[in-house]
Order: C-alpha cells, then structure tokens, then sequence
C-alpha cells in the first residue's frame, strides 16, 4: 500500500515541471500566469501532469496504473513562507489489465511538521474499488498506509 502512495507522490513531484509542453495551460492562461507570491495568504493553480503507480493491497502487487490526471493546488503562505499545500487529483487511470479507473485524490501536506496526509478513491469500470488512507514523512518520503479497502481477490 504504502508504495502506491510513495510512487503517486514521486510521480506527481517529476512530472510537475519536466516537460516543455506543460508550460502552456489548456485550463485558462489568464488565470495560471505568474503571479507574486504573497506574503500571507493561499494561492491556487491548476495543471495535468502523468500519474503512474503501483496498486498493491495486502503488501502484493495487484496491477500498474498509469495516465494523466488535472491538478488542483493550493499553497498557503505566511510570512512569505509556504505552511501547507493542499493538492487534488482526478482523471482516468488505465491498469495493465485493462480497467480504466477513475481517480480523486487529495493530499495535505504541512510544511513546518514534515508531514503529509492524503486519501485516495480509485473506482474501476469492471467493478474494482479501492480507498487507501495514510499519512508520510517530508523528509525521508516514507509512507504510511494507516486504512486501505481493497477488493475480494
């Protein structure tokens, strides 16, 4: 479980910003151009970046999800420092064996504490539910499945 989540975060981390073609927003330019960073307050932006993850119940590998998701984020600042940032997911994932699975997931990360939390909500076409809950550690990346339901295999 614990690998789904560390690989969604990894992913979502590289592919933020490593293609070109991701500088140009099909959302709304006006609303995703650069804008000062505040010295207190929450800024909001949106993008689509390519998701890929392992998805594993009971520690076992169960199938590869991959595709691009739309992003929703919201950073806080205080002092000119970010604090938190809360990022939300959705889109179709396609598994290896074929299941399109549509995903929404949100992540709350808390800067200063080195802490994140996040849930994710993944339903199939072919009748697969899956709902994993944890939290993770910032600076080591380690993740933590506290709640998964998975299934019967």
């Amino acid at each position: 479980m614990k690998t789904l989540v560390y690989f969604s975060l990894i992913a979502f981390l590289l592919f933020s910003g490593c293609a070109k073609n991701d500088d140009v927003s099909s959302v709304n330019t006006d609303a995703n151009q650069l804008k000062a960073v505040p010295e207190n307050g929450t800024v909001s932006y949106f993008y689509t970046g390519d998701y890929f993850a392992e998805l594993i119940c009971d520690e076992v590998v169960i199938d590869y999800l991959f595709g691009p998701v739309d992003w929703h984020v919201r950073d806080h600042y205080k002092n000119g420092e970010v604090v938190w940032s809360f990022y939300t997911a959705s889109g179709s994932l396609t598994s290896e064996n074929g299941e399109v699975f549509e995903i929404h997931e949100s992540d709350k990360l808390y800067w200063s504490d080195e802490d994140w939390t996040f849930h994710c909500n993944l339903t199939g076409d072919q009748g697969s539910h899956y709902i994993l809950s944890g939290h993770g550690d910032l600076a080591t990346w380690e993740v933590f499945v506290d709640r998964a339901n998975c299934p019967s295999q």
